[in-house]
């Protein structure tokens, strides 16, 4: 809640003394919302981090300070997953945006990796009955 000083005469004691009352509690109400966001992006940054080990994560800002999250692989990205539509570095405005982002580079992933890892399967020789 943050205090209403329009009302307050600063040329008195008494009403500079209540606006910087009214101050005070509004930068200690800022400082506690501000904390609480950080310790928010704390606790998303360290899930983001250990649901997605292979890439890494990080929160940065441009050079307007907008917060972007971002999302770099950690292992170099080959023809076939920039093919599939892996990105090198991804960006997003929120960790929502993020987890998802993620999710869906990881089933681009797995996609070209199942696909290296399938053995080609040979069809069946017919069975020649013998003579018996």
């Amino acid at each position: 809640m943050y205090w209403d000083t329009n009302h307050l005469d600063a040329n008195t004691k008494s009403g500079l003394d209540e606006l910087l009352r009214a101050t005070a509690q509004s930068v200690r109400q800022a400082s506690a919302l501000a904390a609480l966001m950080q310790d928010l992006r704390d606790r998303q940054l360290a899930v983001l981090c250990g649901t997605y080990p292979a890439w890494d994560i990080a929160l940065d800002r441009d050079f307007t300070e907008r917060l972007w999250w971002t999302a770099v692989p950690r292992r170099p990205l080959t023809v076939e997953l920039v093919a599939e539509g892996v990105m090198r570095i991804v960006h997003c405005e929120d960790a929502i945006a993020l987890a998802t982002a993620l999710a869906w580079q990881s089933t681009l992933i797995s996609n070209v990796e199942n696909r290296a890892r399938s053995p080609h399967v040979r069809p069946a020789r017919r069975l020649q009955r013998r003579p018996a």
